[in-house]
């Protein structure tokens, strides 16, 4: 066998057994975190969203540029977008949703043919309940105050809840339906706003009770530390008084230098 040949077979052979080795690592790897993927979807659908609301509001913003039937097929879909990114929160932050999910937070049906001003209001009001639960959860997760779902307190990695859709297109309150809707999102909205005070007051009496603490209990133990040096301060030298004598008239007084 000629010398070419040799080396031709030994680069194969070298070759195969590289292939069967990285085929054996692959079939030992771990599987992958469940929480993780979770994380991963709820991120991956919160950003889906965020493009939707973006694309929807260029839409919105010039109604003479669309025809109406483009605006509310496009706010149908930013709504149901919305719903996938609100369930796949709550299934990272509340493990009992995976298996059952309160009726608040029920996801939309997938959109199919062009919605009425009817059916995006009925949507937009399940969107004011899935994210008033959303709140209700986050708070019970951060252990800020109780809930009747007995939700654990969440630990895992950061999520952000998705940001409340807007209000359905092509409508003002003088319709007394539309003025429902803002009255219920001014609701939801002053209910949430009151929730952030009564959070920055909590906050800010717990850093007052830590600052009182620590005024109450600081320790002298290196004030007497020259902190650039690290030394101790040199003691301060004694003075000492020092007196002169003066005489005149036959007396003789003693009296500071």
């Amino acid at each position: 066998m000629s010398r070419q040949i040799q080396m031709m077979f030994r680069a194969t052979g070298a070759l195969m057994f590289v292939v069967v080795a990285l085929s054996g690592c692959a079939a030992i790897s771990p599987p992958p975190d469940p929480q993780q993927q979770l994380v991963i979807s709820q991120r991956d659908a919160r950003g889906v969203y965020e493009k939707k609301l973006i694309s929807y509001k260029a839409l919105a913003e010039n109604p003479n540029t669309y025809s109406r039937t483009q605006i509310l097929e496009a706010y149908q879909a930013l709504l149901y977008q919305y719903s996938v990114a609100a369930v796949n929160w709550v299934r990272v932050v509340y493990p009992a949703a995976r298996q059952t999910l309160p009726p608040s937070l029920q996801p939309f049906p997938v959109p199919s043919g062009t919605p009425t001003l009817a059916d995006v209001n009925q949507n937009y009001e399940h969107a004011l309940e899935m994210n008033a639960a959303m709140w209700d959860i986050n708070g019970a997760a951060d252990g800020r105050k109780p809930s009747k779902l007995s939700i654990p307190k969440y630990t895992g990695t950061l999520v952000i809840m998705p940001s409340a859709p807007p209000l359905p297109p092509l409508q003002d309150v003088r319709d007394p339906k539309y003025a429902r809707l803002v009255a219920m999102t001014r609701k939801v909205d002053e209910a949430q706003k009151a929730d952030l005070a009564q959070q920055r007051i909590a906050i800010d009496k717990q850093i007052a009770e830590n600052n009182a603490w620590r005024a109450a209990h600081v320790s002298h133990e290196y004030d007497s530390i020259d902190p650039r040096t690290g030394r101790p301060y040199p003691a301060p030298q004694q003075e000492v008084q020092r007196w002169c004598t003066i005489s005149g008239g036959g007396v003789v007084s003693r009296v500071p230098c």
